[in-house]
C-alpha cells in the first residue's frame, strides 16, 4: 500500500512538472529571437566616473576645461584632511596647489591658509570645498569671480554635530591656454604621471594673483 502510494504521488508531481513546462513555454517563447540592448550613463566628466574612452579638453571646450581646472586649484587651496601628512605634502615646492600657482600666491598660501588646514588636521578635523556657480569673468576685468562653500566638521566621529558652513568669493588672475605647459620634457612628464603625479599640473593654467572677498 505504501509503495502504491508513492508510485502515485510521483505521477502528480510528474505531471505538474509536465504542465509547468507547457505553461513556461507559453510565455517565453524560446524560438523567437530576443534582443538585450544595455545603456551607460554617463554620471560625470571625470574618466574615474564612467565608463568609456575620457573626454579631451577640445571635446570639452575651453570655458568648461577652465572651470574644471578652477575648481581643482580651489578644492586644493582649501580642503583640508584628518592626516598631518596631508599638509605636509601639500606644502611641497612639487604639490599640485604650487605646480599651478605662481611663487607669490603659493608662499601667501602656504604663510596663511595652510596654517590653518594644519590646525584643522591637527585636530582631526575635516573640510570640503564646493564651488557654488560657474566662474566668470566680468568686463573689462583680468579677475575671474570664483565662489566657493566650505563646510567643516569641527569634531571626529561626532555626526550629531552639524558641519560649520562659510561661504566666500576669490578674484582670481589666471593665465590659460589650451593643452599642455610649454617646454616640458615629454618623458619627464609620463614619468611625472607615473609616479602618480595629479595630472591638473600639466596644463597651461597658472594662478597669477588672489585677491579674497567676502
Amino acid at each position: 500500500m505504501k509503495k502504491l502510494i508513492m508510485f502515485l504521488t510521483g505521477l502528480v508531481l510528474l505531471a505538474l512538472t509536465g504542465v509547468t513546462v507547457y505553461f513556461v513555454g507559453g510565455i517565453f517563447d524560446a524560438g523567437q529571437k530576443q534582443l538585450v540592448i544595455p545603456y551607460f550613463f554617463q554620471p560625470n566628466n571625470l574618466s574615474t566616473q564612467r565608463p568609456g574612452v575620457p573626454q579631451t579638453a577640445e571635446y570639452m571646450g575651453e570655458s568648461q576645461f577652465l572651470n574644471l581646472l578652477v575648481r581643482k586649484y580651489i578644492t586644493e587651496y582649501f580642503y583640508a584632511a584628518p592626516d598631518a601628512e596631508n599638509i605636509a605634502s601639500r606644502t611641497r615646492a612639487n604639490s599640485v596647489l604650487a605646480l599651478m600657482s605662481s611663487s607669490t600666491v603659493f608662499d601667501e598660501w602656504a604663510a596663511n591658509e595652510a596654517s590653518v588646514i594644519q590646525k584643522l588636521a591637527e585636530n582631526k578635523s575635516m573640510r570640503t570645498v564646493r564651488v557654488i556657480d560657474d566662474i566668470f569673468q566680468p568686463n573689462g576685468s583680468k579677475y575671474w569671480v570664483v565662489n566657493y562653500e566650505l563646510k567643516t566638521w569641527e569634531k571626529p566621529n561626532d555626526f550629531s554635530i552639524s558641519p560649520t558652513v562659510t561661504r566666500g568669493t576669490m578674484y582670481m588672475n589666471i593665465t590659460y591656454e589650451m593643452g599642455m605647459r610649454n617646454g616640458v620634457d615629454i618623458d619627464a612628464l609620463h614619468q611625472y604621471l607615473e609616479d602618480g603625479g595629479d595630472p591638473a599640473a600639466v596644463f597651461n593654467f597658472r594662478v597669477n594673483q588672489i585677491i579674497q572677498g567676502q
